[in-house]
C-alpha cells in the first residue's frame, strides 16, 4: 500500500486503519510504503507503473486520482488511463467561513457581497490546485465578483489566524480546522460545503439548504495498477469493505472529521469521471494550471 503522503497525515491514518484489518483477514502481509512529494503524484506513480495484479495499490485523495490531471501541465502519468479504481473509502466536507468583518452571515447574503466592489475580499487556500482552491474559485465565479484574489497559504493554521486578523476574508476549509474557532466566536461558519452537514458543526447548513446548489467533498479512494483484472479489483474491494464495517474504524474516522463511504471499483470509477467533470469547467475558468 503505497500512501504518497507522509507518515500521521490523513491518507496515511485512513490507510493504516483499513489495511492493518485486511491483513488480519486475509493473513496476507500488507506493508505500508510512505512515499510523499509533487502533490502526491510521485507514490500515485509507482502504482500506475507496477505489474498490473493487485498487489500495488495506493490511497490518496482527489489530486493523484482525478484532478491532478486537470492542472498540471506535465504528469508522469495518467490518473485516468493509467490507475485503475479500487474502492471510495472516506468523504469529508469542508466549511465555507469568513472573518467576523465579512458583512454577511448566510451564502446567498455572501455571494452578493463578494459581487459588491465596494466590499473588498480575498480568500485564502493551502495553495493551487487544492479543493479549498477549487471550492472558492467556484464560489467566486458564481457570484460575479471580477476582483476577489487568491491567496495560498501554507495551511490551514495560518489561514485561520489569516482569518481572525481579517487579512483574508474568506476559506473553504476542514471542519476540525475551524470548529473551535466558530464556536469561540473569532471567525464567521457561513455553509457546509457537502452533501451533510458536519457533526463538528451541525448547525452549519449546507449550501444546497441555502439555496445553492453545490455539494462536492473531499475524498480518500483506493486504486491499483489499470490493467489488473476485475476479478482481483473486486476482490479487494470486498476486504476493504469488510474493513469499513469496523466499528472502531467508524469512531476513528469521526474523531478525524471524515465519514466512512463505500464504493467498489465500478461505482468509483463513475464518482471520478463525475469529479472531473465538476472541476473541468472551473479550472479552465480560472485558467489553474500548475508545473
Amino acid at each position: 500500500m503505497v500512501v504518497p503522503y507522509a507518515a500521521g497525515s490523513t491518507p496515511d491514518a485512513i490507510a493504516r486503519l483499513i489495511f492493518d484489518r485486511v491483513q488480519k483477514a486475509t493473513g496476507k502481509t500488507m506493508v505500508v510504503e510512505n512515499k510523499p512529494g509533487a502533490a502526491g503524484m510521485i507514490g500515485a506513480d509507482q502504482a500506475a507503473k507496477a505489474t498490473p495484479d493487485g498487489h500495488t495499490l495506493v490511497l490518496a485523495p482527489s489530486g493523484p486520482l482525478a484532478t491532478n490531471g486537470l492542472l498540471y501541465r506535465k504528469m508522469p502519468y495518467d490518473p485516468l488511463k493509467d490507475l485503475a479504481p479500487v474502492a471510495l473509502v472516506a468523504e469529508t466536507p469542508t466549511i465555507l467561513v469568513a472573518s467576523n468583518a465579512t458583512p454577511a452571515n448566510n451564502a446567498q447574503a455572501l455571494l452578493k457581497a463578494m459581487a459588491d466592489p465596494k466590499n473588498r475580499m480575498a480568500y485564502a487556500s493551502p495553495g493551487a490546485g487544492t479543493l479549498g482552491h477549487l471550492n472558492m474559485a467556484y464560489l467566486v465565479a458564481r457570484s460575479g465578483a471580477t476582483d476577489v484574489p487568491h491567496v495560498p497559504y501554507a495551511g490551514s493554521p495560518q489561514i485561520v489566524t489569516a482569518l481572525v486578523a481579517n487579512d483574508v476574508q474568506l476559506a473553504a476549509l476542514p471542519p476540525l480546522a475551524v470548529a473551535p474557532f466558530v464556536k469561540a466566536g473569532k471567525i464567521k461558519a457561513i455553509a457546509t460545503i457537502g452533501p451533510r452537514r458536519s457533526s463538528a458543526l451541525p448547525d452549519v447548513p449546507t449550501l444546497k439548504e441555502s439555496g445553492i446548489d453545490f455539494a462536492p467533498v473531499g475524498w480518500f479512494g483506493v486504486a491499483t495498477t489499470a490493467g489488473t483484472p476485475p476479478e482481483v479489483l473486486e476482490a479487494i474491494h470486498k476486504q476493504v469493505a469488510q474493513a469499513l464495517k469496523d466499528p472502531e474504524v467508524a469512531a476513528a474516522y469521526r474523531a478525524q472529521g471524515l465519514d466512512v463511504v463505500d464504493k467498489g471499483p465500478k461505482a468509483f470509477g463513475v464518482y471520478i469521471a463525475e469529479e472531473v467533470a465538476r472541476w473541468k469547467p472551473v479550472i479552465q475558468r480560472f485558467g489553474i494550471a500548475l508545473d
